[in-house]
């Protein structure tokens, strides 16, 4: 499995801007990426401006066919409008145990 954790920190008043583009690309994923495990966002009580995004693919492979859907590519051109900041919290990467499967 490869995957990863992002930490967003969105702008004021960006915040339903910014998860409709997450649903919306969770969306597209599950209708037609079958490579796309999870595309996950949380919200932290403690940090009521942060987003953090989980995701989750069989492979690489699926990763690179996921970046180039519709939303992904909106989110990318977009990006500076909706967050100050983001940080990777885990780097993309192959996971070392799963229940996923193999």
């Amino acid at each position: 499995m490869y995957g990863g954790l992002a930490r967003f920190v969105v702008k004021p008043g960006k915040r339903d801007e910014f998860l409709e583009i997450v649903r919306w690309s969770a969306r597209i994923a599950k209708e037609s990426e079958p490579g796309t495990l999870r595309i996950d966002a949380w919200e932290v009580e403690a940090e009521p401006d942060v987003v953090y995004g989980y995701e989750a693919y069989t492979d690489r492979e699926a990763f690179e066919t996921h970046i180039q859907n519709e939303a992904v590519q909106k989110f990318g051109q977009i990006l500076d409008t909706l967050v100050e900041g983001w940080t990777m919290v885990i780097p993309f990467g192959d996971s070392v145990a799963s229940s996923a499967g193999d």
